[in-house]
C-alpha cells in the first residue's frame, strides 16, 4: 500500500480506503497475507507526522521506508538513489564476468552477445528511469 499524505483529511481518506480494500478481500472470499503486505507513506511536508501502523484483520502492517516493486526500488522520497546503486552493483558484477571471459580469449562476438543480453538491459532501464525523473522535475 502506498499513500501520499498532504494533510489530516488525506490520512483519513487513506484509512478509509484501507478498510474498503480489506473488506473487498473478505467479500470476494480471498485471504490477504498481512505478513507480506508493506505500507509506505510519502509525505513531502517539512513537519512530517508520525503515523500509527495500519491494522488489517487484527494484524499490524509493516511500515517501510523503501521497497522493491516490479524490479524498481521505491523510497519515501522518490529519489531512486537506492535503485541506481543496486543496478550499478549488478552491472559491475556482470562486467567482471565479461572481463574474466575476455582473459580466457573468448570470441569477441560471443562477448558482445553476452553484453547485449546481460548488461545492456540494465543500462536501458537506468536510462528510462533517468528520463522519467527528469520529466517530472
Amino acid at each position: 500500500m502506498l499513500a501520499l499524505l498532504n494533510d489530516f483529511a488525506s490520512y483519513q481518506s487513506y484509512l478509509s480506503s484501507v478498510v474498503r480494500f480489506s473488506s473487498w478481500w473478505s467479500n470476494n472470499c480471498l485471504h490477504l497475507n498481512v505478513s507480506k503486505t508493506k505500507d509506505m507513506c510519502i509525505d513531502f511536508r517539512r513537519n512530517r507526522t508520525v503515523i500509527s501502523p495500519i491494522v488489517i484483520n487484527g494484524e499490524p502492517v509493516e511500515q517501510v521506508d523503501s521497497f522493491k516493486y516490479l524490479g524498481v526500488m521505491l523510497d519515501e522520497k522518490f529519489s531512486f538513489t537506492e535503485h541506481v546503486a543496486a543496478v550499478q552493483k549488478k552491472s559491475q558484477q556482470r562486467l567482471y564476468v565479461l572481463r574474466k571471459l575476455r582473459a580466457f580469449y573468448v570470441d569477441p562476438l560471443l562477448l558482445l552477445c553476452l553484453y547485449r543480453s546481460i548488461i545492456e538491459p540494465l543500462n536501458l532501464l537506468q536510462h528510462l528511469l533517468l528520463q522519467c525523473t527528469l520529466l517530472f522535475l
